[in-house]
C-alpha cells in the first residue's frame, strides 16, 4: 500500500511541477536526456520490491482498479447473502470462493481436465491424437499444435466473419529460442517443463527424456514459425484455402474430419495465418513423432492451466514466471485470487466500475480532442509531397468514417450472460468454471460465424487501462480506465493534457497509417490502396524509422527496430500530431512535452527488459520519449536543443512517416 499511495501522491505533486514550475534539475540534463531530466525525481522514489518485475503508469493505475474492486470481493465474500443465480454478485462471490479454497483446489487436482489429458495420452496413432485435439479446440478452445482455430472478420471483408487457422503454441516463443542472449532463459523454461511432466506423473528419466523430445519439435516448429512483427503484415498471415486445399496443406490428418468436429466446416474459404509453420507442422505429425507430440499437447495443457489448478502446479507455474521477468518474492496469495476472480469475469466487474468512476464531462472533453486530432491529421496528411492527391483523398477518407468508442458499450457483451459460475457447494472448482469460460468464449465466436459483423461490440472491459486502434473496424477505443490522471485530468493544463491523452489518441490514430495499419481501407479490408511508386516511398521512410530505432540502447541491447515498427511509426506520427495542434503556444509546448516524458516513466529489472525487448512491439519507454521528441522540430525550438547536446539529431536524420 505505501508504494500506491507515495505514487497517487505523486501524481498530484509532480504534475503540477511539470506543468506550472520550474523542475529542480539541472539544464544539461534537460539538453542531454529529456526523459531524465523529467522523471528522475519520480524514479528515485519509486522501488521495486522483490515481488516487482516492472513499474509504470499503466501498471500503477490498474493496481488502483484491482484495489477498488477487491473491497467488492472483500465485502461479497463476507456478507453472508445468497444472491439471486447469475447476478453479479452471486458471480464474483462464487468464483472468488472457487480460487481461495486452496484445499478445494488440491482435491480436485486435474479432475475436471484429466479426461481431455487422457484422450490426448491415450492416442494410439496420428489420426487418435489429431481427433482428440480437434475435440478440445472445439470443447473449450485449447491449441497446442494442430486444429487450433479462431473466429474474426475477414480481412478482405470485414462486414462477414471467417475461420482463422492459427498457428502452434510456441511456449516461451520464437525470440527467445532463437535468441542469442536468452538461451540461460530456455534452459530454464525447459526446466521447467521437466518438473511439470514429473508433477503430472512421470519418473524424472522420463521426463527427461519427453523434455528433449519437446525442445527437439519446438526449435523446429519455431524455425518455421513467423515473427513477431511478421504476424501483423496481412500479406504474410491472410492465405486463403479451400477444405480440399487444406488437405493438400495437411495431407498426415483428415482434414474433412476435423473441421466437422471443430464444427466450422462448409465454409467457403479457411485462413491459414503461417503457412511455412503449417508445412512443418504437417511434415512433424507423423507415427514416429506421437510420443513427442502427444508429450508436447500434454505440457501446452498443463501450462495454459497451472495457474487455476492446485498448490503444485501454480508454484511451478509462478517460478517460472518469476524467473522470467526477474521476481525475487512471490505476491501475496490473497492479491492473486483477488486478480485471476476479476480476470475471470471481466464483464461484470466492468459494469461495477463504471458506475463509479466515469464522468460524463471528461468523455465529452475528450471527444472534442478527437475531433481537433482528426482535423490536425488530416491537414497533416495533405501536406505529405510524395502522396498523389488520390491517395491523399483515401487516407482523409479513412479518417472521416474512423469510428470512435469513449468509455464502456452501449450494450455489455453476450457472453456477459453466458459466463455462469457454479459454487463449490454445487460440485463447481476454480479449474471447472475456467473450462466453462473457455467454452463460453469458444461458443460465443462461433455464434457469429455466418452472421454480419456488429461494429459496434466492444472486445475490451472498460477498467481496461489501454488504448487502440482495431483495424478491420477502422475504429480508435479509449476505455473508461485510460481516462484519468496523469494521462487526463481536467484540472491539468491545456498543454499537459495533449502531452497525455491528446498523444495517446493521436497514438492510436497514427496507427491506422502504420506500417500494417496502412494496408487496410476505410472499411478495415485488406486493400493495398497506395500507388507502387507511393508504397515504395512509404517502405524507405520506414526503413529510415528502423535504422533510427535500431541505434537506441538499453541495458546493453540495442532496440529491434523492425519489431517496434509500428509503434514506432505511431509514436512519431503523434508528436507531429501534437506539436503540430499546439505550434506558436509555447507554453503549452513545454507542458506537453513535460508530460509526455513524465507519462511514460517506467522502472524494471534487468530480466525483465530482457523480455520486453525480445517480444514487445514497443520501444522502452525511455526510449519512446527520446527518441520521439529528438525528432521533433518543436521539441529543438522549445528547447533551443544544440549540435553538442545528447537529444539532437540532424535534421535530415530525423525520422517519420508522418512529418
Amino acid at each position: 500500500m505505501k508504494k500506491k499511495v507515495l505514487a497517487l501522491f505523486m501524481v498530484i505533486s509532480i504534475v503540477f511541477s511539470v506543468t506550472g514550475c520550474k523542475i529542480n534539475s539541472s539544464e544539461r540534463l534537460k539538453r542531454n536526456d529529456f526523459y531524465e531530466y523529467i522523471n528522475q525525481e519520480l524514479l528515485s522514489e519509486i522501488e521495486l520490491t522483490a515481488k516487482d518485475a516492472y513499474w509504470d503508469w499503466f501498471g500503477e493505475l490498474n493496481a488502483i482498479i484491482l484495489h477498488d474492486m477487491r473491497d467488492i470481493i472483500t465485502e461479497l465474500s463476507e456478507d453472508g447473502i445468497d444472491y439471486e443465480r447469475g447476478s453479479s454478485e452471486q458471480k464474483i462471490k462464487d468464483l472468488y470462493e472457487c480460487v481461495s479454497d486452496m484445499d478445494n483446489r488440491n482435491q480436485t487436482g486435474l479432475g475436471p481436465l484429466q479426461p481431455h489429458l487422457d484422450s490426448i495420452r491415450n492416442a494410439a496413432s496420428i489420426a487418435e491424437y489429431a481427433d482428440a485435439l480437434a475435440k478440445l479446440s472445439d470443447e473449450f478452445g485449447f491449441s497446442s499444435i494442430v486444429g487450433g482455430y479462431t473466429i474474426m472478420q475477414d480481412k478482405t471483408d470485414s462486414s462477414e466473419y471467417a475461420v482463422y487457422l492459427m498457428y502452434a503454441d510456441t511456449l516461451i516463443g520464437k525470440e527467445y529460442i532463437e535468441g542469442e542472449n536468452t538461451q540461460e532463459y530456455v534452459q530454464m523454461y525447459l526446466d521447467y517443463i521437466k518438473n511439470m511432466l514429473m508433477e503430472f506423473g512421470m519418473s524424472e528419466d522420463e521426463a527427461v527424456q519427453s523434455t528433449d523430445s519437446i525442445e527437439k519439435l519446438l526449435r523446429d516448429i519455431c524455425a518455421s514459425s513467423l515473427t513477431t512483427e511478421q504476424r501483423y503484415d496481412p500479406s504474410l498471415t491472410y492465405n486463403v484455402y479451400t477444405e480440399q486445399e487444406l488437405q493438400a496443406l495437411y495431407t498426415n490428418i483428415d482434414v474433412p474430419k476435423m473441421l466437422k468436429t471443430l464444427q466450422v466446416d462448409g465454409q467457403d474459404k479457411y485462413i491459414v495465418t503461417d503457412v511455412e509453420q503449417a508445412e512443418k507442422i504437417n511434415s512433424l505429425l507423423v507415427e514416429e513423432n506421437l510420443q513427442a507430440l502427444k508429450d508436447y499437447s500434454t505440457f501446452v495443457m498443463l501450462n495454459d492451466t497451472a495457474e487455476y489448478a492446485g498448490e503444485a502446479y501454480v508454484r511451478l507455474n509462478r517460478d517460472m514466471q518469476n524467473a522470467l521477468y526477474g521476481i525475487t518474492e512471490n505476491r501475496d496469495d490473497k492479491d492473486i485470487w483477488m486478480n485471476l476472480t476479476q480476470e475471470l469475469l471481466p464483464w461484470d466487474f466492468g459494469m461495477i466500475y463504471v458506475e463509479d468512476h466515469f464522468s460524463a464531462e471528461d468523455k465529452k472533453a475528450v471527444e472534442d480532442m478527437i475531433e481537433i486530432i482528426l482535423e490536425e491529421y488530416e491537414e497533416i496528411l495533405n501536406r505529405q509531397e510524395w502522396m498523389s492527391d488520390a491517395t491523399k483523398q483515401k487516407a482523409i477518407r479513412k479518417l472521416e468514417t474512423m469510428t470512435v468508442k469513449i468509455g464502456y458499450p452501449d450494450q455489455w457483451p453476450a457472453a456477459r450472460d453466458m459466463m455462469q459460475i457454479t459454487p463449490i457447494s454445487e460440485g463447481g472448482s476454480l479449474l471447472s468454471n475456467l473450462l466453462i469460460s473457455m467454452q463460453v468464449a469458444i461458443e460465443d465466436t462461433r455464434n457469429k460465424l455466418g452472421t454480419k459483423v456488429d461494429r459496434s461490440e466492444w472486445d475490451v472491459a472498460p477498467q481496461t487501462i489501454n488504448a487502440m486502434y482495431d483495424p478491420l473496424n477502422n475504429e480508435i477505443i479509449f476505455p473508461a480506465g485510460i481516462l484519468q490522471a496523469p494521462f487526463y485530468d481536467s484540472e491539468y493544463s491545456y498543454g499537459a493534457n495533449w502531452g497525455g491523452i491528446g498523444f495517446i489518441i493521436a497514438h492510436e490514430v497514427s496507427h491506422a497509417f502504420d506500417s500494417s495499419g496502412a494496408l487496410y481501407d476505410e472499411y478495415g479490408n485488406y486493400n493495398e490502396w497506395w500507388s507502387d511508386e507511393e508504397f515504395n516511398q512509404y517502405v524507405e521512410l520506414s526503413e529510415a524509422i528502423v535504422d533510427y530505432y535500431n541505434q537506441y540502447e538499453i541495458s546493453g541491447t540495442h532496440v529491434n527496430g523492425d519489431l517496434t515498427l509500428m509503434e514506432n511509426i505511431a509514436d512519431l506520427g503523434a508528436i507531429t500530431c501534437v506539436a503540430s495542434a499546439l505550434e506558436g503556444n509555447s507554453q503549452a509546448l513545454d507542458d506537453a512535452f513535460r508530460q509526455l516524458a513524465f507519462n511514460w516513466a517506467s522502472k524494471s529489472t534487468e530480466t525483465f527488459m530482457v523480455y520486453l525487448l525480445n517480444t514487445d512491439t514497443h520501444s522502452p519507454n525511455k526510449v519512446r520519449v527520446n527518441a520521439v521528441l529528438s525528432s521533433c522540430d518543436a521539441f529543438y525550438e522549445i528547447y533551443q536543443i544544440k549540435k553538442s547536446d545528447g537529444m539532437y539529431v540532424a535534421p535530415d536524420s530525423r525520422v517519420g512517416i508522418w512529418k
